[in-house]
């Protein structure tokens, strides 16, 4: 409905510019006493050219095109009518006024005309991929608080549109994209074996249980759950490392007592009394109550005297008399 109401008023603007400037040129024409038949003509060949020109310049550009040639012949013609125009204003000493009056629709209709083609110009052009060059909205005020820089900006966007296309022209850089440090473990744990994924998430939490290393690899794209997480970390059994200082300060009994390590530890339950027995036979003979003293301190982190040491291997001596050869427990413990 709205389309059929613009051709419908396009045609009675038409029609209506073209009487009015038709019968500018008419009169011009039989000021030269040509016949009434000519002078129609006259001014249908310099309108009727003009506007089919128009038309032919629209199919040119919809076809990809150059519409050079037409539009400027329609140009041409429109000027000779213009020209006219005026020559019939003096001839009626009507001045400026006149000229306007009889000139105006002539432009004013190849100016609609050439208005109401541009959008299926434009939509040709979008089919065929191409963009041609708009200014930039910088609006009113920066126009007038910047002209100069507002011009070079224009003139600049220009050049830049000529030389490397639209796309570089109006297009910003697209900006650098950025991955996150999930993003990128992400990719790198896909391309990683399952299992290995899981060993490395134990190295990083050995505490934590099956279950909840599940849960934090799939976060990181290993979908596996805890049954899967304890196969794997049940085939690597667990080893302990004990590290020992090479120092020349370490004690006399070192080599003797190398499986007792303090790093290892000592089991737990033992006495006093059992731990001062069970230094003493590790010690063997040559020792002292103080040696022991010391061994027991350091091996079962039990803190005992010398007197006290004498005095337990005292009464397990005297144990082991029914059951021995009637000779004192071997080691000294003066």
């Amino acid at each position: 409905m709205n389309r059929n109401a613009w051709r419908f008023a396009l045609t009675v603007v038409s029609l209506a510019a073209l009487a009015t400037t038709g019968w500018s040129l008419y009169a011009v024409a039989r000021h030269y006493d040509a016949p009434k038949v000519i002078a129609v003509a006259v001014f249908l060949v310099f309108d009727g050219i003009a506007y089919a020109c128009l038309h032919l310049a629209s199919e040119a550009s919809a076809a990809g095109r150059s519409a050079f040639g037409a539009r400027a012949t329609a140009v041409g013609m429109a000027g000779v009518s213009v020209y006219l125009n005026r020559f019939h204003a003096d001839l009626i000493h009507g001045g400026t006024p006149a000229f306007l009056l009889f000139a105006i629709p002539t432009v004013g209709l190849l100016l609609l005309s050439e208005l109401s083609w541009a959008g299926p110009r434009a939509e040709a052009r979008a089919e065929r991929a191409e963009q041609p060059y708009r200014l930039p909205a910088f609006g009113g005020w920066a126009w007038a608080l910047a002209p100069r820089l507002a011009g070079s900006t224009v003139k600049a966007r220009a050049i830049a549109h000529i030389e490397h296309g639209p796309t570089t022209a109006i297009t910003a850089p697209e900006p650098a994209v950025k991955h996150t440090a999930t993003e990128v473990l992400r990719r790198r744990f896909a391309e990683m074996d399952p299992a290995d994924a899981i060993r490395i998430a134990h190295d990083a939490h050995p505490d934590t249980p099956p279950a909840e290393l599940a849960s934090m690899l799939i976060t990181y794209g290993v979908i596996v759950d805890a049954v899967q997480v304890a196969l794997v970390l049940h085939g690597q059994p667990p080893e302990v490392t004990v590290e020992r200082g090479d120092t020349d300060d370490a004690p006399r009994d070192a080599l003797d007592d190398a499986g007792d390590a303090p790093q290892v530890g000592a089991p737990a339950d033992l006495t006093k009394a059992e731990a001062i027995v069970a230094a003493a036979s590790a010690l063997g003979p040559g020792f002292k109550a103080a040696d022991i003293v010391d061994r027991v301190q350091r091996i079962n982190r039990i803190t005992t005297g010398a007197p006290y040491v004498r005095a337990v291997l005292s009464r397990e001596s005297k144990r082991a008399k029914p059951d021995g050869d009637d000779r004192p427990m071997e080691g000294g413990y003066a």
